[in-house]
Formats: structure tokens, C-alpha cells, sequence
């Protein structure tokens, strides 16, 4: 692996971690100055605020925490939770910036799906744990060889999705097209790029999709936007023309136009009616 790394990480830290239905892991916002950290779930789902944003993140994703963004965990409580965590610094792939396991041009996205290499990467994290539960010293730990193996498993899932899926089955295909748009409602998505994803044409696609699901991918996809803006204009007080960008609209007057015809309402009366404030939002988690 001395091709993929410009500079090799420097193990900092590994655990697993689990519980109960009825239990919950809550870490408060907080950062780390210096350690990138490397979250794969195994079981469960979990909410997660990072730089703001918020994110659900569900069995077989990854989750990654730069340096020194502020971010918060919290898992659900209605399933038991099981996750893996890897802590460390100094990390550079070769030909990416500092701490980056995947091109700028691969839209920058803390938590993905592992896709195929879910399986390998929950055997890897439990290695990694393992050694480090044996606790050797740092001359004779295996640690950063399994750090490495992570990393680059990380930077497959991310940068190459399909290399070891190979032709997946028509409903299963329609099924990935919807969690991407699901996960990445806010890019420039259309039937073409999710009919080419699926290895379809466009006909079938659509067919498939609309038989599956009882809507069409279009429609779907407009509903998954208009779900996002709801969000954000009931817990935010961002400006609705930044709300348009977030949820894939380059112009909010396509946005306030399409708002106003699907809920019957203006984006600017939706948040005055369903507006939730910091107080009660605070009830809401601790409840």
C-alpha cells in the first residue's frame, strides 16, 4: 500500500461500541484539533450533526469527522446500536489534500454507504479492536497495519463503489438509485445519470422504479428535496434562498414556485407555521 499513502496515518485510537434497545449514545458537540476519525456501523442508526448539517447514518455506512469540524452523536433508541470507531493524524493519500480519502471532484459527503465492502470493513474494524484490546506495545502492534487496510477499504467504498459489485440485479439497482437520491437529493441528479447508475435505459428505469415504489423517480426525488427544505426552514433560520441551494435548486424562484404548488403554501408562511425553536428542540432529544 506505499503507493496509496503520501503520508501514513498515525494510529491515535480504537473502540467498538454497543447497546441495547431503549439505550442511547449521546456524544455533545465537540471537535479534535488534530485526529480525523473513521466511524463504520455495523447495526442500528444513528443522528449525527457535523459542521451544522444534520445526517442519518444507518447499518453498513461510514462516517468521517475531520479535523477540527464541530460535530454531535447520538444513536436511536429503538434498536440495539453497534458501532466501530478509528482515531488518527496526519493521514494524505497521494494526489489529495491533507486528510482526504477520495477525490475533490467526488462530492465531499461525511457519511456513505460502504456498498460491498461493508462486510469486509466491520471484519477489519474488529481486528483492529482486537489488537488493540491485546495491547502491545507500539514497536510490536499491528494497529496502523489495520488502520491502513481501513483507510484504503474507506477510500474504495467512496471512490469506487462498484469495483466489486459487478452487474447487480434490476431491483436492486432501482433500489440503489433511491438511497443515492435519498443521500444526495441536493446534486444535479436526472433520470439519465440514475438510469446509467442502474446500467438501464432510461424506460425501464423509470418502469422499474414506479412499479417498485408506487412513484416515479422524479417525483420521488422532489419529494426527498421538498422533505429537506420542510427541515431546515422548521429547525433553521437560514435564508430561504440558501435553503433552495441546499436542497438541489439553483434558482430559488423555481424553488418558492415549486414549494408553494406541492404544500399548498409559501416556504416563508410553512416556517412561520412549523417553526421549531432551540428550547423545543432540546425537549425533543431529551425525550
Amino acid at each position: 500500500m506505499t503507493g496509496l499513502f503520501a503520508r501514513r496515518p498515525v494510529f491515535a485510537g480504537a473502540k467498538a461500541f454497543f447497546s441495547e434497545p431503549g439505550e442511547c449514545y449521546h456524544f455533545p458537540l465537540h471537535r479534535h484539533e488534530d485526529v480525523m476519525e473513521l466511524l463504520f456501523i455495523a447495526e442500528g442508526y444513528s443522528d449525527y450533526s457535523i459542521d451544522g448539517i444534520h445526517y442519518r447514518g444507518g447499518p453498513g455506512d461510514i462516517v468521517l469527522f475531520h479535523p477540527g469540524i464541530w460535530h454531535e452523536e447520538r444513536s436511536r433508541k429503538d434498536t440495539s446500536f453497534t458501532f466501530y470507531y478509528a482515531g488518527f493524524h496526519s493521514l494524505q493519500l497521494h494526489g489529495l489534500p491533507m486528510y482526504h480519502l477520495y477525490s475533490p471532484e467526488v462530492r465531499e459527503h461525511p457519511v456513505f454507504s460502504a456498498g460491498p465492502h461493508a462486510e469486509n470493513m466491520k471484519s477489519l474494524f474488529e481486528s483492529l479492536c482486537q489488537e488493540v484490546e491485546e495491547g502491545w506495545n507500539e514497536h510490536l502492534s499491528g494497529a496502523n497495519a489495520w488502520l491502513e487496510l481501513i483507510i484504503l477499504e474507506a477510500h474504495r467504498a467512496r471512490s469506487y463503489p462498484q469495483a466489486r459489485a459487478g452487474r447487480t440485479s434490476p431491483v436492486t439497482a432501482v433500489a440503489q438509485a433511491r438511497r443515492l437520491m435519498e443521500e444526495r437529493y441536493d446534486e444535479p441528479l436526472t433520470i439519465r445519470k440514475l438510469a446509467d447508475a442502474a446500467f438501464l435505459s432510461e424506460s425501464y428505469f423509470s418502469h422499474l422504479f414506479t412499479s417498485q415504489y408506487g412513484i416515479s423517480p422524479i417525483r420521488f426525488l422532489i419529494k426527498q428535496r421538498l422533505a429537506a427544505a420542510k427541515r431546515y426552514l422548521a429547525t433553521t433560520s437560514l435564508p430561504i434562498e440558501e435553503i433552495a441551494q441546499r436542497v438541489g435548486y439553483s434558482s430559488s424562484t423555481a424553488f418558492f414556485n415549486l414549494f408553494k404548488k406541492e404544500e399548498d403554501c409559501t416556504p416563508g408562511d410553512y416556517r412561520k407555521k412549523h417553526r421549531i425553536t432551540q428550547m423545543e428542540s432540546n425537549k425533543e432529544h431529551e425525550a
